[in-house]
């Protein structure tokens, strides 16, 4: 049974919220009850049957297909099921899923897995910022699972995050891990300035040391990690290798708040 594909017929005149389109949501309905449904923001009513061709059946395994930047939401509340997107998205992608797999081959736009609690969400491209940050109406950012963003991300990436782990392939910008309360973010190439102000625990591990460091971080020295090791094998068992090693020089803070957390600085 082929996936239940949305193919965007033209460029959307507004933007869309694209959260009724779920897999727990649509496995119950038929063709016609699928393309009445409401995806619009303004006070023109517009429906799935308005703005894309509607194919396929199997409501477990979701494809957008040329979608833009103003298509927002895709995924937000994602229990079960596979949604793979074949363009760029807006915001809130994945904000607030509980499950499941989100594959975006392009960008994303602003909050991407914001308070996401579990699944996992992988984006080809960049993101926006505040990936992994706090949800509107939420008081903590990513509380578990997996983003992956295979480009740039933007500031504030994990910001007040709880648990789980964010991936960025590669520059990040300001505040990364800033506010964070636990969780890994493991950053690959440069970052932006103050990266983890105000972290209170978890790890920001950095495979190139960053230009500015915050003078609120104590320096522990080349320390190994066995878990180091154990990340990197698990990268490579889920098809994200990365060569992580062992030895990494840890900086402990941020002293001006609980202090608990840490940067690694490959070795």
């Amino acid at each position: 049974m082929s996936a239940l594909t949305f193919e965007l017929s033209a460029k959307p005149d507004q933007r869309l919220d694209l959260s009724p389109l779920t897999p727990a949501r649509l496995k119950d309905l038929k063709s016609k009850d699928i393309e009445a449904l409401a995806i619009g923001t303004t006070r023109m009513r517009l429906t799935v049957g308005d703005a894309f061709k509607v194919k396929g059946k199997d409501a477990s395994k979701l494809r957008f297909a040329g979608t833009d930047g103003r298509c927002d939401k895709i995924g937000a509340g994602l229990t079960e099921g596979e949604i793979v997107v074949e363009g760029d998205v807006g915001a809130y992608l994945g904000a607030a899923m509980k499950g499941g797999k989100i594959e975006v081959k392009g960008n994303a736009g602003v909050l991407a897995g914001a308070s996401m609690t579990g699944g996992s969400i992988a984006i080809s491209g960049d993101a926006g910022e505040r990936a992994a940050g706090i949800l509107v109406g939420e008081t903590m950012g990513m509380k578990g699972g997996v983003l992956a963003i295979g480009g740039n991300a933007g500031p504030l990436i994990g910001e007040r995050m709880r648990r789980g782990l964010v991936i960025v392939g590669g520059d990040a910008g300001d505040y990364a891990g800033g506010r964070m309360i636990a969780g890994t973010i493991l950053l690959k190439r440069k970052v932006g300035r103050y990266a983890g102000y105000g972290l209170r625990r978890g790890s920001l591990i950095f495979v190139e040391e960053p230009k500015d460091l915050l003078p609120t971080f104590g320096d522990c020295g080349v320390l190994e990690f066995d878990y180091l090791r154990l990340l990197e094998h698990w990268l490579r068992e889920t098809g994200k290798p990365i060569s992580l090693g062992a030895r990494a020089r840890r900086l402990m803070g941020d002293m001006s708040v609980l202090g608990k957390g840490e940067m690694l600085i490959l070795a």
